[in-house]
């Protein structure tokens, strides 16, 4: 049973760290779609590559600006896995 419970709790935590990594991200990659889109709109631009060129910069620029941050994150949990994987490999 104390088994079944880590094991949960770990994906639990697993699934919330790719949340927290990929939100960011995706958020981004939204808010520059909607707004080149708009612009496309308005304008009467009918070309594909206007809205990928905005967004592969905008995600270039905040994985570059969060980086750091996120493999913060990434080796916290990580350690954190190891630590709890180390014990229950041990029967602790």
């Amino acid at each position: 049973m104390m088994e079944t419970e880590l094991i949960l709790d770990f994906l639990q935590a697993a699934l919330i760290m790719v949340l927290q990594l990929s939100i960011p991200v995706l958020v981004v990659i939204i808010a520059v779609g909607l707004i080149t889109n708009l612009i496309q709109a308005v304008f009467q631009i009918q070309d594909h590559s206007l809205s990928l060129v905005p967004r592969l910069i905008a995600v270039a620029l905040v994985l570059a600006l969060l980086m750091p941050t996120m493999l913060d994150w990434i080796v916290s949990f990580t350690r954190d896995s190891l630590q709890v994987s180390g014990g229950f490999l041990s029967g602790r």
